[in-house]
């Protein structure tokens, strides 16, 4: 009798282990990528589409992810600009509810998430899921003295302990992280693994680094430039470092973690500058490849991309992964050179990357999931990149807290084509412009209102600069603003008092 419930426990033991991992396995892996400074018009596919001509750049492996799921034509960054982006990618939350409403941009001062904030990588750990970070940081994090375990504060640099962060990704959610501080733009110039430098080399140090080690384009007015950083870095290895690393990841998550699903999150230093890609990658030309430096970087996250998804397939992960893919912010002023072919990152849209104008906060949003979502379906909502957190947080089935997330939209519902979907109702962008001015702007519908501001740290004297209406003037001409004109005054009029609301009252912008 008791060798019979002994063999029943052990059984049901086997039962519930067995069941545990048919479960785990079900549940979808989710890759999430962040390129940097990428425009629609960076993708050849866009290019075509709109153009009806070959793009200059081509990029099969993005214009493949476009065909194996579901594209966005209304997809809008958090910002114009990069380090706030990274904020509310993270946390689902539009960068003014962070103590630093235009982000945090050097990687020794904190990155002020609230501690009631969560992050996507704590949300997918909640659901036992094993996380993971490669890329550009962009958010801050806190260094050490030299020689002690105290914070170093202030913004002298030179008293900077250099080999270790004190706060990173491992302190939001992410069991294994592979950081760049700052990508490849900004000291120090070096990878850190788990938050302690990575060398590069047997024979690495840290050391002051030269503009000309560091490669700064002068035709960008960045070569005099120098910072901190690895005495073997390279910013033309430093993209396939990082997917090398995001690739054993995987390989690893195969061997030794087969029993748990995984969130990454992927965020390339391309197509940043310095403009440094790498003679080749995977096997393929990379440097020289296009006219310009900057098109070769395009052609450089295209590889990667490639690599990505065929380190998951290998693996046996692709048919079970939501794969997302967007940009911190609208795409660059091309080289010259691509500019005269035709190439435009902001594919027609006026503005380009700090901009408030279309071209600005436009990117590419792109999902792919086998089985689920459609291949080359198309939606004309209204999402932001940072929708991915509350993504995120319906696919591991965990329940937000709308308290500490309150402008995220889960997008599931538009990807698996439920009736009644819909994206946001009101869209919000932020930039910073000259002498510690800002612009803003509140879009509903087809109006958008544009705002300016003397002062980033305050809306006292907010002014109304533009009223566009985007279905019959999509290019925001000037010349058809109707901020004077008396007919629209009422539109004028609740768009600001919605942008108030938000801004000094708090409130949210979604509207379900």
């Amino acid at each position: 009798m008791i060798l019979n419930i002994t063999l029943s426990k052990i059984c049901l033991a086997i039962y519930l282990c067995f069941n545990f991992a048919i479960i785990a396995n079900e549940r979808p892996n989710i890759v999430l990528v962040l390129a940097d400074d990428l425009g629609p018009g960076d993708i050849s596919y866009f290019h075509q589409q709109r153009t009806s001509n070959q793009a200059i750049i081509q990029t099969p492996a993005l214009d493949k992810l476009r065909a194996d799921g579901m594209h966005f034509t209304n997809a809008h960054s958090p910002a114009s600009l990069c380090a706030p982006t990274r904020f509310s990618m993270l946390t689902g939350n539009y960068s003014f509810r962070n103590y630093s409403a235009f982000g945090v941009w050097m990687s020794h001062r904190d990155t002020g998430i609230d501690p009631k904030f969560t992050t996507s990588a704590r949300i997918a750990k909640q659901a036992s899921y094993r996380t993971a970070f490669f890329g550009k940081w962009g958010l801050g994090g806190q260094m050490y003295q030299k020689g002690s375990d105290k914070i170093h504060t202030g913004w002298k640099t030179d008293a900077i302990d250099y080999s270790r962060r004190a706060k990173g990704p491992n302190d939001y959610g992410f069991d294994y992280s592979c950081e760049l501080p700052q990508g490849i733009q900004g000291e120090p110039f070096a990878f850190y693994e788990n938050q302690k430098w990575m060398p590069l080399h047997k024979d690495s140090i840290l050391k002051k680094l030269s503009s000309k080690q560091l490669m700064y384009d002068k035709a960008r007015k960045h070569n005099d430039l120098e910072g901190v950083g690895d005495s073997f870095w390279d910013p033309r290895e430093a993209g396939g470092v990082l997917v090398n690393k995001a690739i054993n990841f995987i390989k690893d998550h195969k061997k030794s973690h087969s029993d748990q699903a995984f969130f990454m999150y992927y965020c390339s230093q391309a197509v940043h500058i310095p403009h440094t890609a790498p003679e080749e990658l995977n096997g393929v030309k990379i440097a020289g490849s296009t006219p310009g430096k900057h098109g070769d970087m395009i052609v450089e996250l295209d590889v990667q991309i490639a690599m990505l998804r065929k380190a998951l397939e290998n693996n046996g992960f692709a048919e079970n992964t939501l794969f997302i893919f967007t940009s911190d912010n609208g795409g660059l002023k091309p080289d010259q050179a691509m500019s005269d072919l035709g190439h435009d990152s902001s594919n027609g849209w006026r503005g380009i990357k700090s901009s408030v104008f279309e071209g600005g906060h436009l990117v590419p949003f792109i999902a792919v999931w086998p089985g689920k979502i459609k291949k080359a379906s198309q939606s004309n909502a209204f999402v932001v990149a940072h929708d991915a957190v509350a993504t995120v947080s319906a696919v591991v089935g965990e329940k937000l807290d709308r308290s500490v997330v309150m402008d995220s939209k889960n997008l599931l519902p538009i990807f698996l084509n439920k009736e009644g979907a819909s994206g946001h109702k009101y869209l919000f962008h932020q930039s910073q412009l000259a002498k510690k001015k800002a612009a803003y702007a509140i879009r509903e519908g087809d109006w958008k209102l544009i705002m300016h501001s003397s002062n980033q740290k305050n809306l006292n004297d907010l002014k109304a600069k533009s009223l566009f209406n985007l279905a019959t003037n999509p290019q925001e001409e000037d010349k058809k603003n109707l901020i004077t004109n008396p007919e629209y005054s009422q539109i004028k009029k609740q768009l600001l008092k919605k942008f108030i609301e938000v801004r000094k009252l708090g409130q949210s912008l979604l509207t379900d």
